[in-house]
């Protein structure tokens, strides 16, 4: 009887491990998009969010006809901000020298058309923004 536990132990601590390995701590991602595909000038025409503050907006005129602009030289400007851009796996990486990150997931492409969804932390400020995004292509 003995031996038969030890064997069911041995069995479940195999089957716990095999159950960790198999999550995945990896970022989700976004649908694939190549550069050229993003580069050009986006238009906001509808967004929500909400911030650490417990602040939210819907259609926010702040956000509502900003544009945002993808340069092929991998800068890129949006709501008056300069940032530096990176794309991988469906995910644009806007940050700029203060310390701000903006995470974009392309949840939807068309040659017309992005849905995203993003978070924006400021490290220095410890202040976070998340919400979701659709651009034309002006």
């Amino acid at each position: 009887m003995k031996k038969l536990k030890n064997v069911w132990l041995f069995l479940s601590f195999i089957l716990m491990v095999a159950g960790m390995a198999s999550c995945s701590t990896e970022d989700p991602t976004g649908v694939e998009v190549s550069r050229e595909d993003i580069i050009g000038t986006w238009k906001v025409t509808a967004n929500d969010w909400t911030n650490s503050e417990g602040e939210s907006g819907r259609n926010d005129p702040e956000h509502m006809g900003q544009t945002l602009s993808v340069r092929s030289d991998g800068t890129a400007s949006f709501r008056g901000e300069s940032f530096n851009w990176t794309l991988s796996k469906g995910v644009l990486t806007l940050s700029d020298n203060r310390g701000r990150n903006i995470r974009v997931v392309i949840l939807s492409y068309t040659e017309e058309e992005i849905q995203a969804s993003y978070d924006c932390t400021f490290e220095s400020e410890m202040y976070t923004e998340e919400g979701n995004y659709t651009f034309k292509r002006v």
